[in-house]
């Protein structure tokens, strides 16, 4: 059995440059994620607590535009910020510039930055290669410009095309969208949608696509397995303000039963309600929030997906799956649209990575980034630490069956 790392408080809380190093050695993940979660290490005891100084934004996105576009006279009107979102500070704006056909024209455009520490520490450089690799296959943004280092304005960002569209139903009031309600004639509008877009994603030739900032694990090896667990076991070894035990012993028994990864494929990570738009008629019209996305097993989007804790519960005690299908019928229109068999061994190792993830974000980041005072939703982050002990009780209730 391998043995579980278990750095004290103190280590979190004011990680030297030792301890980073023996976090990095022990937990291994992709080359652009180490990046990432090692920068926010080396920032957590040189940073006072976030603020971003929206006075100044204007001035500083249009200086880095000017730079970008080669275009001095470029307009840039109507900035606001953006409420919902529980990882990135998201801006509107409109742009007024020669986009490279001669013709003037304007256009509203989204700003998604990074905060000092997020709820999910992810790179921009990932997120736009990924919606790049996605325009075309499945409705996403376009995005326009990306700095993952955080040069021009203080922080990582990317700027995207703004799509019009509802992500909450009307009366909708659901923390990130989790357990949002649907209409049923508007559930039957969308559930088809909703499952055809996962299985082209999964079905999509990744190798064909500009995704140099992720690794490519090996067919039929633990590869792609390993990476994806090495990525939240480290970030719970980051950010735990205490030690709990089912947490522990959820990464023991993941690493213990791990399966190989027959066939890699582009897995969204975060793929539900809250994480897609449709518009007036019903028709989905962007797949949103790909930061999670990685190369791995189709199987670990289907288990969160349809994860009892983010559906929606119905009166007579069923639930649905992102409030839209049952869990059997999502797996069998999957199926039918992807041509990927469903393995339920597999499927249940995922349940269990599937709650070992939410407890990682939400009991551990969530409350390490709101204690800090390093983000701009300290309140959504202590919120969702509570969300995540009810997704423990789960993972205790699963790893029981498991034994």
């Amino acid at each position: 059995m391998r043995e579980y790392y278990t750095p004290t408080l103190k280590n979190r809380a004011q990680p030297n440059d030792d301890w980073i190093h023996s976090i990095r050695q022990k937990y291994p993940t992709e080359r652009t994620l180490d990046e990432v979660l090692t920068k926010k290490l080396r920032n957590r005891t040189h940073t006072a607590e976030h603020k971003t100084d929206f006075s100044d934004l204007e001035n500083q996105l249009v200086s880095f535009l000017k730079k970008a576009t080669g275009q001095d006279d470029l307009v840039l009107k109507n900035l606001h910020r953006l409420s919902g979102g529980a990882s990135k500070e998201q801006f509107t704006f409109d742009l007024t510039w020669n986009q490279g056909n001669s013709i003037r024209s304007s256009e509203k455009l989204i700003l998604r930055m990074d905060p000092t520490e997020s709820i999910v520490e992810t790179h921009r450089l990932r997120e736009s290669q990924m919606l790049n690799a996605m325009w075309g296959e499945v409705p996403v943004p376009k995005v326009h410009w990306t700095d993952p280092v955080g040069k021009e304005l203080g922080h990582p960002f990317l700027i995207a095309g703004f799509l019009e569209g509802t992500v909450q139903p009307e009366g909708g009031d659901k923390a990130s969208g989790l357990g949002m309600f649907f209409e049923p004639s508007l559930r039957l509008d969308l559930k088809e949608q909703f499952v055809q877009h996962l299985a082209k994603i999964h079905t999509i030739d990744w190798r064909k696509k500009d995704l140099t900032a992720y690794e490519s694990p090996r067919e039929n090896h633990v590869e792609g397995n390993e990476w994806s667990l090495g990525w939240w076991e480290r970030v719970w070894q980051e950010d735990a303000v205490e030690a709990h035990p089912i947490v522990e012993n959820a990464a023991l028994w993941l690493r213990e039963n791990m399966p190989t990864v027959e066939k890699p494929v582009i897995v969204h990570g975060d793929y539900r309600s809250g994480n897609f738009m449709y518009t007036e008629e019903h028709q989905i019209n962007a797949v949103l929030d790909w930061e999670l996305s990685h190369i791995g097993d189709f199987h670990e989007d289907l288990s969160y997906t349809t994860c009892q804790i983010l559906g929606t519960p119905l009166e007579d005690g069923s639930v649905l799956t992102s409030g839209l299908l049952s869990k059997d019928e999502f797996l069998d229109k999957y199926q039918h649209y992807s041509g990927n068999t469903v393995d339920p061994k597999r499927l249940f190792y995922f349940d269990v990575f599937s709650y070992y993830k939410v407890a990682v974000i939400s009991v551990a980041t969530s409350s390490r980034a709101a204690y800090g005072r390093k983000t701009h939703l300290d309140a959504m982050m202590n919120l969702l630490s509570g969300f995540g002990y009810t997704g423990i009780s789960a993972l205790q209730r699963l790893l029981d069956q498991g034994s």
